[in-house]
């Protein structure tokens, strides 16, 4: 069956997963009405940074015991067993680089001993001739370094830090320190006592976001979807997509520069992480445990189209790894709330379709200094209104999931609804993080952002290309003909003198100017123009 043909399918199909035997392999008790409908799983508190750093860790571990499929998208998913990696713990690296800064409560005087003989023994490794002052000196420099890479500390204790995935040297599995029972132990009198108290398997802060969005592109490349491409590139609003010879043409791409980006891009960083951790090799846990891959929808080929695309163009430009990344980390939260809407959207199957977007949904965002009383900013709140609905009426379809049905309704809301609540407002899509009024909006940043995913660089096209692009990648209406669909899929009344009073895409545009993407060639033609080179 076609993937993008979808009208009067059973909803049930959308439910089947991917690896196939995912609901045989013991992880029923993980269930929950949002888990069957989007996978294991999103969650409410995975910040923005470890859905990127999650992603990356699987796609940069092995993904079996002879460490295989490193950096790579392949996976073996013909056994009965469910798919696993093998990621490093970084436990060593994490002591040396955060306990001084971390909460004092959960620190453990045993990880002061510790960490006290991790600075001997790298000060040891310094220069004879050295001074101890110069040692000392050296050692702290490093851990400045070390230190700016942090990605996530917040109120957590030293162990569940987490990196920037600036290097693969930089990606580890989440740990987290069993305080209370570590505390209450009268038996906890060195550093490998205290190992057993360090948990690899709790998923709190990296909550299998990023593993679902590893897995939608596995999907895409082990599955067989190459009729999903094919299917998208004879569309007008999809063209683009053409460029794209094979899916293994895209994945060689996307192997390649990924790996560029976290392995070869800041070698002298990874040089000097695996020289620290090589040091303090006694520190870290030893864990042969794999991290068990959960599942994801098989349907999610199409929007997994999308987000390689663009992953593809964001990793071609010349810039930064650290920009790089910046871009990679605002996708894949982009990502997470796309594909919440079109699951729910393929399940809801409401007759109105969006012509130039497979999505069947819209999201209409208004200029954010728009005053209160403006048409565009009413409609850019009933937007929001329609799509959170939406997301909150699927959970809630009981005749859906039969038997499958488990836990609770606030787990499911926590694992579905709330996740484009929150991550949409911490992105400042929707706007006001905190009050009433709560619409889709957008800035220059997201302008930026969508100039780098969706414009090939050096690659110039008309403005209201531009808007069909960005709609037939988001559903996002920013003018044009989408913001006619959009108004129309909306519903609700909205009249052509309505739409004719918003139609004024002027903030839009500039936005654009402010990049300095936009060539206007004369009062009725403009350009979009992605200035970055190739890398």
């Amino acid at each position: 069956m076609n993937a993008n043909n979808l009208t009067n399918v059973d909803p049930s199909k959308f439910l089947e997963p991917f690896p196939e035997n995912a609901f045989d392999s013991g992880q029923k008790q993980q269930t929950n009405n949002a888990v069957l409908i989007y996978g294991l799983r999103y969650y409410k508190d995975q910040t923005p940074i470890e859905y990127l750093s999650e992603f990356l860790l699987v796609f940069s571990s092995p993904k079996n015991q002879q460490n295989k499929h490193s950096n790579s998208f392949v996976l073996t998913t013909e056994s009965r067993e469910t798919p696993c990696y093998w990621p490093k713990n970084l436990l060593a690296l994490k002591l040396f680089a955060f306990f001084p800064f971390s909460k004092l409560e959960t620190r453990h005087s045993i990880h002061r001993s510790a960490y006290l003989k991790s600075i001997d023994k790298l000060q040891s490794c310094i220069c004879d001739s050295a001074s101890l002052q110069q040692k000392e000196e050296a050692v702290r420099l490093i851990q400045s370094l070390l230190g700016g890479f942090v990605g996530v500390a917040k109120n957590r204790t030293w162990a569940t830090y987490s990196f920037l995935p600036a290097s693969t040297n930089l990606l580890g599995r989440e740990l987290d320190w069993l305080h209370s029972r570590a505390r209450r132990s009268q038996d906890l009198c060195k550093w490998d006592d205290a190992k057993e108290y360090f948990a690899h398997d709790r998923h709190n802060f990296m909550a299998r976001g990023g593993e679902l969005l590893f897995l939608q592109l596995a999907n895409l490349f082990n599955n067989h979807n190459a009729e999903s491409l094919r299917y998208l590139s004879n569309h007008d609003n999809y063209k683009h997509l053409s460029r794209y010879g094979s899916l293994q043409e895209l994945q060689q791409n996307l192997e390649h520069n990924l790996k560029s980006i976290i392995d070869d891009s800041i070698k002298p960083l990874n040089s000097l992480v695996s020289f620290i951790e090589e040091q303090l090799d006694d520190f870290n846990l030893d864990i042969n445990n794999p991290a068990r891959l959960g599942w994801v929808p098989k349907y999610t080929a199409t929007e997994a189209i999308l987000f390689a695309s663009e992953i593809d163009n964001i990793c071609r430009l010349s810039l930064s790894p650290l920009e790089k990344l910046d871009h990679l980390k605002t996708l894949c939260c982009l990502h997470v709330l796309r594909s919440l809407c079109f699951q729910a959207n393929r399940i809801d199957q409401q007759k109105t379709k969006t012509v130039g977007f497979v999505g069947n949904y819209a999201w209409i965002p208004c200029n954010p200094k728009a005053p209160p009383a403006a048409n565009q900013r009413k409609i850019a709140q009933n937007s929001f209104s329609r799509i959170e609905r939406i997301l909150y009426r699927v959970l809630h379809m009981h005749e859906l999931f039969g038997k499958k049905q488990t836990g609770s309704m606030n787990e499911a809301i926590n694992h579905g609804h709330k996740i484009f609540h929150k991550l949409s407002k911490e992105m400042e899509i929707v706007i006001p993080k905190k009050g009433s009024g709560e619409r889709f909006s957008f800035n220059t940043e997201h302008i930026r952002f969508m100039v780098a995913a969706l414009v090939q660089p050096d690659e110039r096209i008309r403005l209201d290309d531009f808007y069909n692009r960005v709609f037939a990648h988001y559903g996002i209406a920013l003018g044009g003909e989408p913001l006619a669909t959009a108004l129309s899929w909306l519903g609700g009344g909205i009249s052509d003198k309505t739409y004719g009073v918003d139609i004024n895409t002027d903030w839009v545009e500039e936005a654009l100017q402010q990049g300095g993407y936009l060539i206007e060639l004369s009062d009725a033609v403009s350009i979009v123009h992605n200035p970055g080179r190739e890398a």
